[in-house]
């Protein structure tokens, strides 16, 4: 029995070293047993640098998508301006246009003044003429020397009536010819000016069209203005909104090379660990050889008579182990009273076995495994509103590694009653019942994990 507890110890301090860091790192409590360990393991490190590569990579997609968002509003942007360019030169048109046409008012309205005068100038010829010639019928009258009667009577001969008769036509010619030239000219004169004032109407008007027209670009040119503005500010949002997406993932590429750095140390600590290991595998095979010695010399002693030192077996006690090949850890009290799953607003990660009496009871191994890491050091053994912050909440505990894929932890005892890399079997005591850690009352908190994953250990075992 003593080279087959001895085999044991050395097999499974080969095992626990080879183990010991991915599994301890997992292990490591959180406040009350209700969290997954503060450290994190190498799966954990790259599955979150994975969740960040991705994270990266939609951010990086989102930037993208926003720089073609700028892009298409300052192609908008250039568009618009290019529009402003062409209306402004319309304007410019306008103005030009404007001017030649105020030249042409101006230059129409002098003529009309002119026109005016001589309008003026030629009514006081006109009215000149008109007295001339009212003089002239008056004194003709008064004389009455120019009718056909006093020309015939008044006349020597026959030539002198002719010509007296002639004369008096001449007269009456130019007469006529005098009054109907100043009537058309007052009608030429009186036209001319009809016509002036009808171009300068069309011109004022044409003027106003313009002047419209004008105000109509120029209220387009504030429109595609304002829209511009709009447009800036939207390419300063979208810019702003880049420039977070950059912190953002700056900010993650750093998380990234923190757990590369982290994976590192890790793998270094597994090379430490191995070196460890290796070590205390030949240590243990230098041990083993001297336990044999030792043995041999006790047995050859034994033969002679004299007293011979055996180590004590463990503490066993009767369990049925379930379907799942797991046994009921607290032998004499079933008492669940709280399940796994969610409680006060977190993830409770196992279950607690409690009752009367279960302080100071003797707990037990589920399956057979090695102890892969455990906490005997602390002394605050009684019921407590808040963690006390020994073995990360856990108080004193031992977790047991089963086939590598299966482990299970046993919280809050009174004291461990096993060591790092001991081999247990299914019903074995490791410890015993209490309040350590953040507990509220004596209680075994029991988990079971699966590849390193909380599971319900109500799946694997019952009262």
């Amino acid at each position: 029995m003593k080279k087959i507890y001895i085999a044991k110890k050395v097999l499974s301090s080969v095992i626990c070293s080879a183990i010991a860091l991915g599994t301890v790192a997992a292990y490591t409590a959180s406040p009350a047993g209700d969290q997954n360990a503060s450290a994190k393991t190498i799966a954990e490190i790259q599955e979150q640098r994975k969740q960040n590569s991705e994270k990266i990579a939609a951010l990086e997609s989102e930037i993208s998508g926003l720089e073609g968002d700028k892009n298409n509003e300052k192609a908008y942007q250039d568009t618009l301006t290019e529009q402003i360019n062409l209306i402004q030169e319309n304007i410019n048109l306008l103005n030009a246009e404007l001017d030649n046409i105020n030249e042409d008012i101006t230059a129409t309205e002098k003529n009309i003044d002119q026109l005016d005068k001589d309008i003026e100038n030629q009514q006081t010829e006109i009215d000149e003429n008109i007295e001339l010639f009212k003089k002239r019928l008056c004194a003709m009258y008064m004389s009455s020397s120019e009718n056909p009667a006093s020309v015939i009577l008044g006349s020597d001969s026959f030539y002198d009536i002719m010509s007296r008769i002639q004369m008096i036509n001449k007269v009456a010619e130019y007469d006529e010819e005098l009054i109907t030239s100043i009537l058309d000219e007052i009608d030429n004169l009186e036209l001319s000016k009809k016509n002036l004032e009808t171009e300068r109407l069309s011109l004022q008007m044409k003027l106003e069209d313009q002047e419209r027209k004008k105000e109509e670009k120029t209220a387009e040119v504030d429109s595609l203005n304002d829209k511009i503005a709009k447009t800036q500010a939207e390419i300063d949002r979208i810019a702003a909104a880049q420039q977070d997406l950059e912190r953002d993932k700056a900010a993650i590429e750093a998380d990234n090379a923190a757990l590369a750095a982290e994976e590192q140390a890790i793998q270094a600590e597994i090379a430490r660990k191995a070196a460890e290991a290796q070590r205390l595998y030949e240590e243990q095979q230098r041990r083993i050889a001297e336990e044999q010695a030792a043995a041999a010399a006790a047995a050859q002693q034994s033969s002679s008579g004299e007293t011979v030192y055996t180590p004590a077996e463990p503490v066993y006690y009767n369990t049925t182990p379930s379907a799942s090949g797991f046994s009921w850890p607290v032998p004499g009290h079933s008492g669940i009273t709280s399940y796994f799953g969610a409680r006060w607003g977190r993830q409770h990660g196992g279950i607690d076995i409690s009752d009367g009496g279960i302080m100071g009871a003797a707990v037990t191994a589920a399956k057979d495994g090695t102890v892969v890491t455990m906490n005997n050091s602390c002394t605050h053994n009684y019921a407590k509103n808040e963690s006390c912050q020994c073995g990360g909440g856990y108080g004193n505990y031992v977790v047991i590694s089963h086939d590598g894929t299966y482990s299970t932890l046993y919280g809050h005892l009174t004291s461990a009653c096993v060591s790092v890399g001991d081999y247990v079997t299914a019903g074995q005591t490791i410890g015993y019942a209490g309040s350590t850690g953040w507990s509220t009352g004596a209680h075994l908190h029991f988990e079971v994990r699966v590849g390193g994953v909380q599971s319900d250990p109500l799946g694997y075992v019952s009262p």
